[in-house]
């Protein structure tokens, strides 16, 4: 897709939200200009990253180390029957870059850690919280804090849930 069918193409794709005076042409361009890491493509991170991809962000680090599996499939989005046994990475991708096209999704097939989890996030201007792990959460909170990246937190547990926004240097 050329810079002019690019163009056209956006201008289309994301017309109902464009006329919104609150985003319009300008809101619309710094989202493709975005690069947010959603960790943990599970329930929470599929719903996550669909709905950044549809909304236009431009760069999409997707971060998990887990496969797909059958218990999986009821309750996060991106994946069926197909995709059974395959890195979720992979497979959220490669779904999410056939939903829009304008996307460049990065699979990352690694569990975070304290000595990857600031390479993991360098670069982006967001990160997504979509672990299940409080451990891991504070690895990611810690570097974000250090990187100073925005970090949004959600989780949910039965019929509950909660999200959080942190914006440091402040929290």
């Amino acid at each position: 897709m050329g810079k002019v069918d690019k163009e056209a193409f956006a201008s289309e794709f994301y017309s109902r939200q464009i006329i919104l005076k609150e985003l319009g042409w300008i809101g619309q361009r710094k989202l493709a200009k975005a690069k947010v890491a959603v960790v943990g493509v599970g329930g929470l991170g599929t719903a996550s990253s669909l709905y950044l991809a549809l909304a236009g962000v431009g760069h999409l680090r997707l971060i998990d180390q887990d496969t797909v599996e059958m218990p999986n499939l009821h309750r996060q989005i991106l994946y069926s029957m197909d995709d059974l046994h395959y890195p979720k990475v992979e497979v959220a991708a490669k779904r999410l870059m056939k939903l829009n096209p304008l996307l460049k999704a990065e699979p990352i097939s690694e569990n975070v850690n304290p000595s990857n989890v600031e390479r993991l996030l360098s670069g982006v201007d967001l990160v997504v919280d979509g672990l299940d792990n409080m451990f891991t959460r504070y690895l990611l909170n810690r570097a974000c804090i250090k990187l100073g990246i925005p970090y949004v937190v959600g989780a949910a547990i039965g019929i509950e849930g909660n999200l959080a926004v942190f914006m440091p240097p402040e929290n």
